[in-house]
């Protein structure tokens, strides 16, 4: 729940940038054509992973949002990295098969603990990628 957070705010963050930066061509052939591109590739947008995320507000908005993700004990390089892993751990998760282990079921993939650090890292990355977007847009 917590990276399907994190998609939308994602998805969200990027068209009111945009809608920000059109304001001036506001229902004209070009501000159209720059929302309606942005929705056909938002429907594609899946697995927010940190490469996609950078590509998406570097295409629209002309941004690398990634350099303003540095807080506490996090710098960009390290956000990067923890945001993929969530990611590919998220979709190890949702695809995988549930075989049983000598009778009883798999252990649980993600713990208590590991959601809870996730959604802490989700909370951080959102408020500073918020206060770069502020700085930059």
């Amino acid at each position: 729940m917590a990276l399907t957070a994190w998609e939308t705010y994602v998805e969200d963050r990027v068209v009111e940038g945009v809608q920000k930066r059109l304001a001036a061509v506001n229902g004209s052939y070009v501000g159209n054509f720059i929302l309606n591109r942005l929705q056909l590739e938002l429907k594609q947008f899946h697995n927010p992973a940190s490469d996609k995320t950078k590509k998406l507000f570097f295409d629209y908005l002309d941004i690398d949002v990634t350099q303003g993700w540095n807080w506490a004990n996090h710098e960009p390089e390290k956000a990067k990295a923890a945001l993929n892993k969530w990611i590919s751990k998220r979709g190890a998760a949702v695809h995988r098969s549930k075989p049983l282990n000598n009778g009883s079921p798999a252990a649980h993939l993600i713990k208590r603990d590991e959601l809870e650090k996730a959604i802490r890292f989700i909370k951080d990355l959102v408020k500073s990628t918020d206060a770069h977007l502020e700085r930059t847009l």
